[in-house]
């Protein structure tokens, strides 16, 4: 797989990386799952760990912990015909935001700042038009890889999303100016991986799984950008407390 031809040897730390954040992606996919009946609205965290894993690795632990923890919490789960098609998908989506990440253009920072604001106004806009899939009663089912868990009802209202939406833009733009300017090149990375996994699950549903694949696009959207808003955090949260682990990951 191209996940594994990485022209360099990888190393213990790398090797030791790519296995934990495949058990967290794999965890963060089955262990907490939204589903709203009404709209048949539904997604789960492990875009979370898939950003946050190529966030932190670079593109190639990126890929394989996109890669092969979500195709292991398929099939933890009886997703078996989405698994290959998984391993394709989130392996790629992971390699796109690692290599973007670390391949920022030379730019002013009125420009990062600029970006900065733009994505937040992106990310909150598009928050707020998926918004309507995700309001009324929900299902939140917590599991431990899929095994067992409870399910809790819960009541979702319009204007939480709302919220979510203008919290977002602002903390997006404002994390630009005031905490770093390349947040902005970071939301954009992700965005890009996560068009990949959009397109691809549109395409596989469509042409192999003949089922109404546009259905899902909003909600393959939100799940990206879920994961987006909680990704960065993380990743700059680790930046901070642990910058050794990052050490050796930039791409020339």
């Amino acid at each position: 797989m191209f996940f594994l031809a990485s022209p360099k040897a990888m190393r213990a730390r790398d090797v030791s990386l790519a296995a934990l954040f495949a058990a967290l992606v794999c965890a963060f996919t089955t262990s907490f799952q939204l589903y709203i009946p009404a709209t048949r609205g539904y997604f789960n965290v492990g875009e979370v760990m898939v950003y946050t894993s190529a966030l932190v690795g670079g593109p190639f632990i990126g890929c394989f912990a996109g890669g092969v923890g979500s195709m292991l919490a398929d099939v933890a789960t009886g997703f078996y015909h989405y698994a290959p098609a998984t391993l394709v998908i989130k392996g790629a989506e992971g390699f796109v935001v690692g290599w973007l990440a670390r391949r920022r253009p030379v730019r002013s920072i009125k420009a990062w700042r600029a970006l900065s604001t733009s994505m937040g106004a992106t990310v909150g806009l598009a928050l707020a038009v998926l918004a309507p899939l995700y309001v009324g009663e929900a299902s939140l089912i917590l599991s431990f890889l899929g095994q067992g868990g409870f399910t809790v009802s819960v009541i979702i209202p319009y204007w939480a999303w709302g919220l979510v939406a203008v919290a977002s833009a602002l903390l997006i733009a404002y994390g630009g100016f005031k905490v770093d300017p390349d947040i902005g090149w970071l939301a954009l990375s992700i965005v890009a991986g996560g068009a990949i996994m959009v397109a691809g699950y549109f395409i596989y549903e469509q042409a192999f799984m003949g089922v109404a694949a546009v259905v899902e696009v909003p909600f393959n959207v939100a799940q990206c950008l879920v994961g987006l808003l909680a990704s960065i955090p993380i990743y700059k949260a680790v930046q901070a407390a642990a910058p050794s682990i990052l050490e050796g990951q930039r791409l020339k």
